[in-house]
């Protein structure tokens, strides 16, 4: 998910959030359309693959210990076809935007010359229109015949269906935003899908993830209240929480029925839910620790205690850690107020509880305060080792300049870390998704399970890329 989550700021339309997601949440049929005669034959590979990644499937990280799945994927289709296969990764246009869209995706599959054999596949979002394409060119209304299509490969795919075959170890469940309407028809037997233990993105169930599961059923009420009326839209700028390097952008385009919106889709928004509640726990269960460490920061400079600020600073880097990791490139408040719609279906009052400290958390300026928390660690190391080299003056000067950096550390932080309200928000959070207790109701209600809480380590798809790879080889070996 995961991480899932796009890392970039989007324009939504300002509007009630079910009316926002149902305008993207219905997938269009695709038009029919006739064979493209494209390059020369002579020049048309045996088989194209059209591999279509989802968020961070293409931004490398310094904790990435090997290339993503389709990244693999693509460089061993390449060395074992040579010349005979021409490997076509597409990435989204715009920057953020999560994956290539099911309009992109069907005019490159439309575009391509008629003598081509065709592998797809997908990973995250980028499953989701892969696996929507996959749908209609296996009921006959795609942009090519069904009997060009090879193989097509569904990683992590937010619409898995638990009938469809998968590779590796089955899990239950199914995507977080539900089958699709129509099955792929001709293409079922050449249809994978790989998800692995503990990815709530495509293996969600009301027991395990009650919190998500309640979110993807307020958006299939609000798909539905909205099927046979389409209110005015007024769009408007929604920030997105960026740790990092901000950029603005334009959501990419999504095309339902006659309706062309800037909307984001139910899959994208469901994916930075997917990363706010996996990573809200860890969190939350930091802020009394804090909420200690910001207090003793303003008596530890006046007191130029450098072992004091050393420790803080350090502790305050990894208390905060998973709030800056989970908000990166994120819109909160939209996250907000999914959480805030899905709260009447969700049983466990932690969807209301947690929409609640979304809110707050997206009143932050986190790029902020992650900048603050760099350099007075920074600074405290400094003044640290001049103490060890035995230099204090060279210290002392050092912790000098922490004195501004803390006070806006502590400006920024004061909305949510000052007084009592936000402390206790988190502390009932912890409570409902641990012991059921204590909740906005005051009743006890079931706990939420490791599926809205539990970290997902989306790595575990690297490792699985040997296997996918195999099952597509052996598909195009049976083409030859």
């Amino acid at each position: 998910m995961h991480r899932n989550h796009t890392r970039t700021t989007r324009r939504i339309a300002h509007l009630a959030l079910c009316a926002a997601v149902a305008a993207t949440t219905v997938t269009a049929g695709v038009a029919a359309a006739e064979p493209t005669p494209g390059r020369a034959r002579a020049q048309c590979p045996r088989w194209t693959a059209l591999l279509a990644p989802g968020s961070y499937e293409t931004t490398s990280t310094t904790v990435q210990a090997m290339p993503g799945i389709l990244t693999q994927l693509g460089q061993s289709l390449s060395a074992r076809y040579g010349s005979d296969i021409e490997v076509r990764t597409l990435a989204a246009p715009t920057s953020g935007a999560g994956s290539v869209s099911g309009v992109e995706l069907t005019a490159v599959a439309s575009g391509l010359c008629s003598d081509t054999q065709v592998v797809l596949a997908g990973y995250g979002q980028g499953a989701d229109v892969t696996g929507d394409l996959a749908a209609s060119i296996g009921n006959g209304k795609g942009p090519i015949p069904a009997s060009r299509v090879v193989a097509v490969a569904l990683v992590t795919d937010p619409r898995r269906d638990p009938t469809t075959a998968q590779l590796g170890t089955p899990v239950s469940g199914q995507g977080v935003t539900g089958p699709r309407a129509q099955t792929f028809g001709e293409l079922t037997e050449r249809v994978r899908t790989l998800c692995l233990d503990g990815d709530s993105y495509c293996s969600t169930t009301a027991e395990s993830s009650p919190v998500l599961a309640a979110v993807s059923r307020a958006f299939a009420t609000a798909t539905s209240a909205t099927s046979t009326s389409t209110p005015a839209q007024t769009a408007t700028a929604s920030p997105t929480t960026t740790a990092k390097a901000p950029t603005t952008t334009t959501a990419p385009t999504t095309t339902t029925g006659t309706a062309s919106t800037g909307q984001l889709s139910a899959s994208q928004v469901l994916a930075q839910v997917v990363t706010v509640l996996n990573g809200l726990a860890s969190f939350t269960a930091n802020v009394p620790a804090i909420i200690n460490d910001l207090a003793q920061l303003p008596g530890l400079i006046a007191a130029s205690d450098v072992v004091g600020l050393h420790r803080v600073s350090g502790d305050l880097n990894n208390q905060f850690n998973p709030l800056i990791t989970m908000a990166d490139g994120l819109d909160l408040r939209l996250v907000a107020r999914a959480l805030k719609l899905a709260a009447p279906l969700d049983t466990t009052g932690a969807a209301l509880i947690a929409a609640e400290i979304v809110g707050v958390l997206a009143g932050l300026d986190i790029s902020r305060i992650a900048t603050d928390i760099g350099q007075a660690q920074e600074i405290a190391w400094t003044a640290a080792e001049s103490l060890d080299k035995g230099d204090p003056v060279a210290a002392f000067l050092a912790i000098t300049g922490l004195a501004p950096i803390a006070a806006d550390l502590l400006s920024a932080t004061a909305t949510a870390f000052t007084g009592t309200g936000f402390p206790t928000l988190t502390q009932t959070y912890n409570t409902a998704t641990t012991t059921g207790a204590g909740t906005t109701t005051g009743t006890g209600v079931p706990a939420p399970q490791n599926g809205d809480t539990a970290v997902f380590d989306a790595t575990g798809y690297d490792t699985a890329a040997p296997a996918l790879t195999d099952w597509i080889a052996g598909a195009i070996d049976r083409t030859k």
